[in-house]
C-alpha cells in the first residue's frame, strides 16, 4: 500500500514537472517568418502555338480515333477525346501570373505553402527559353513542384535554396521524364 502511495507521489511530481516544462515551451515565440526571396512568374510554361500545330495535333486525335473504331475499343476513345480537349485548352489559354516566394519555413507558391520538412531536393532546368525551378517532395501529391523563375534571378534563388534543402547541379530525371521529353520535342520539330 505505501509503495502504491510512493509511487502515486512519484508520477504526481513528474507530471507537474512535465506540465511547467509544457508551459515554458508553449511561452517562447515562434519564429517570425522571414521571406527571403520574391518573384512573379506564369503558373506554368506557354508557347503561343501556330495553326500548323493545331492541324496536326487535329489529325494526330483523328487517326488515334479511327484505329480505336476499328479494334472497337470504344471505352478509350473518351480518354483520348479528353486529352485533346486538355490539350487544346492548354494551348489557348494564357496562364496567370502568380506569387513566388522563398521564406524561413518553406516556399510558397500559387497560394500554396510548402514547409522545408516537407521537400527533398531541387534543381534547375531550362526548357523551350524558360528557366524551370523543380523541388521534389516528401508529399503524395504533389511530388515535384515546378515553378518558373527569371533567368535573372537563377543564381539568387540557387543560393537560397542551397540552405535549406540539397541542390541538384544535374536534374533528377526518370524514364518517364525522359520518354516524354523524346515525345516532346519529337512532335514540335514535326510541327514547327
Amino acid at each position: 500500500m505505501r509503495e502504491k502511495e510512493h509511487s502515486l507521489t512519484d508520477l504526481k511530481a513528474q507530471v507537474a514537472g512535465l506540465q511547467e516544462e509544457i508551459q515554458k515551451l508553449e511561452g517562447k515565440k515562434q519564429k517570425s517568418v522571414r521571406t527571403l526571396f520574391r518573384w512573379q512568374s506564369f503558373s506554368r510554361p506557354y508557347t503561343k502555338r501556330s495553326a500548323k500545330w493545331y492541324i496536326y495535333t487535329f489529325l494526330l486525335v483523328a487517326t488515334i480515333l479511327l484505329v480505336l473504331l476499328f479494334v472497337r475499343e470504344f471505352f478509350i476513345i473518351a480518354p483520348v477525346l479528353a486529352l485533346a480537349f486538355v490539350a487544346y485548352i492548354l494551348a489557348t489559354v494564357p496562364p496567370e501570373v502568380i506569387e513566388n516566394e522563398i521564406t524561413t519555413q518553406g516556399i510558397n507558391t500559387a497560394n500554396h505553402s510548402y514547409l522545408w520538412e516537407e521537400l527533398d531536393d531541387c534543381w534547375i532546368t531550362e526548357t523551350e527559353g524558360f528557366t524551370i525551378l523543380q523541388v521534389d517532395t516528401f508529399l503524395q501529391w504533389p511530388r515535384r513542384l515546378i515553378v518558373l523563375i527569371n533567368k535573372d534571378d537563377k543564381e539568387k534563388v540557387k543560393e537560397t535554396l542551397a540552405r535549406y534543402i540539397p541542390y541538384r547541379e544535374l536534374p533528377k530525371t526518370t524514364w518517364i521524364d525522359s520518354f516524354a521529353d523524346t515525345l516532346s520535342r519529337g512532335f514540335h520539330k514535326l510541327t514547327s
